[in-house]
């Protein structure tokens, strides 16, 4: 579960980290059809992911590795 502090216009905002993949301040957005995005202003990060298949779920597979392999190639 994400700590969510606001959620407007669709656009979810990371307030508290309760997750390993929750940075904070990390804002993004999860569409029905599976496309995502996200911009994490800490890591100099935004990314991308589109597909568009019906009843994506944002747990599948596609969906977990493109996040887990974004966050996994940031170099500090």
């Amino acid at each position: 579960m994400l700590g969510l502090g606001i959620v407007s216009f669709g656009v979810a905002v990371v307030t508290h980290r309760d997750d390993l993949s929750a940075t904070l301040g990390r804002y993004f957005w999860d569409g029905g059809y599976g496309t995502s995005w996200a911009s994490d202003p800490k890591e100099d990060l935004i990314g991308l992911l589109m597909t568009q298949r019906m009843g994506f779920p944002t747990l599948s597979k596609p969906y977990l590795d493109f996040w887990t392999g974004t966050y996994q190639a940031i170099d500090d």
